[in-house]
């Protein structure tokens, strides 16, 4: 009995010696934008690091349910975690509804340098990326990037 209670209390006295991970920032206390590479209604905080230089950077988009986010690509290796709701994503360079995945809060998703992906909020969604900077997005269409979008309203406004 004695020898069992020594080893709880020395496997106890273990675990309190591991480190505990820092609980992750609640929606509430992030700083969402609009960022102009992203379609909106999709917001974007930054939760660690800074996505524009060099160096690890963790950040969490949000978007409604519905919300389709074109194929598009990144130069980098990134792990994406769905923090809230229901994502559908498949790589590819067009929308396949067939071939899509259905991925719940809590899976995290490695998505590879190069590799086209196109998604679908099937829910209210919010998704987490941690990456290596700078932060870079093409979209395989041209017509899909938000940013060749907001370009020719503001020329034709002129």
């Amino acid at each position: 009995m004695f020898r069992t209670a020594a080893f709880a209390a020395l496997a106890l006295a273990g675990l309190c010696a591991l480190p505990v991970p820092a609980a992750a920032e609640d929606d509430q206390d992030l700083k969402w934008s609009f960022v102009p590479a992203y379609p909106r209604p999709i917001e974007m905080a930054v939760v660690s690091g800074d996505p524009t230089q060099p160096g690890p950077f963790v950040v969490r988009y949000r978007m409604p349910s519905g919300m389709k986010w074109s194929p598009h690509r990144y130069p980098n290796t990134r792990e994406m975690t769905i923090v809230k709701g229901i994502f559908w994503l498949v790589p590819g360079e067009s929308f396949n509804w067939k071939d899509m995945n259905e991925y719940k809060a809590g899976t995290t998703l490695t998505k590879e340098a190069g590799q086209p992906y196109f998604g679908w909020a099937r829910t209210a969604v919010v998704l987490e990326e941690r990456g290596e900077g700078p932060s870079l997005i093409e979209y395989v269409h041209a017509e899909d990037d938000p940013r060749n979008k907001r370009s020719r309203r503001a020329s034709a406004a002129e």
